[in-house]
Order: C-alpha cells, then sequence, then structure tokens
C-alpha cells in the first residue's frame, strides 16, 4: 500500500474519532443543561441565565403557595448572590411570600429594600445580592 493512502487513512480515522468525541460532549452538555432546567415546572436555563413562564395566581385570584423542586427558598436574614455556576440562578423569578398569611414581604434586592406582593416578578442580575427581610420567601 502506497504511504499516502496510509496516512491518509490515518487521518480519517482521527477526523472519525473527533467527530465522535465532540457529538457525545454535545449531548452531555445539552442533557446536562436540561437537566437543570427541568427541576421546576415551566423553567428553562438558557446560558446559566433561568427563565420561568409560569403563573402563580389562579383564575380566581387566589395565589398558589406550593414548594415545587427546584425553587428557591431564602430564609429571614439569609442573603445570596445569583450567579451563573451557583445554587442560585440569575434570572427571572416570581417571588412569593412563604406563608399565605402574609401578602406583603420586603426584600433587599440591589442593596435597596423594597415592599414585594406575592407574584410579584423581579429580574435579578449575575452577582446580585438579594437577602429576605421580613420573612422567608420562594423564588419560584
Amino acid at each position: 500500500m502506497d504511504p499516502f493512502y496510509i496516512v491518509l487513512l490515518s487521518l480519517c480515522g482521527i477526523l472519525l474519532i473527533a467527530l465522535i468525541v465532540i457529538i457525545v460532549l454535545a449531548v452531555r452538555n445539552k442533557h446536562l443543561r436540561d437537566g437543570q432546567g427541568d427541576r421546576a415546572e415551566d423553567v428553562k436555563v438558557v446560558d446559566g441565565v433561568r427563565y420561568s413562564r409560569s403563573d402563580v395566581i389562579e383564575a380566581d385570584g387566589k395565589p398558589k403557595i406550593s414548594h415545587r423542586e427546584g425553587d428557591f427558598v431564602l430564609a429571614q436574614g439569609k442573603t445570596v448572590r445569583a450567579e451563573t455556576e451557583g445554587e442560585f440562578l440569575p434570572g427571572t423569578y416570581t417571588v412569593l411570600a412563604a406563608s399565605a398569611a402574609t401578602p406583603t414581604f420586603k426584600l433587599r434586592l440591589g442593596g435597596f429594600v423594597r415592599e414585594y406582593n406575592h407574584g410579584d416578578v423581579v429580574v435579578i442580575g449575575e452577582g446580585e445580592q438579594v437577602s429576605a427581610v421580613s420573612c422567608s420567601v420562594i423564588f419560584r
């Protein structure tokens, strides 16, 4: 066999192996990202940022208070930082009071304390610190 064909076949083999490795890594990466976004209902994660599509107010106007897998519960007085690789992701959240008896609550978001209502939507940026001031809060 001619040395040219041996080199050509070797290069084709190496390219084929590299292509298979790239496909396996791409599928694994997609699986990891999708698994992270499927922890809660109607939530997707795109490039490390969380997006919620669920509505927390029912048709009769009553708020839904329930803890789902993937919700982030922030205890009163605790401070967290939103990080792409962390437990609390930056993105859009619906904030819920942990108690049905508390329709309004205070959060320290971006250094300012503000009053929020059950079901309000907040956008939390990368590196931003969040703290529950008046009661525990669920981020959905």
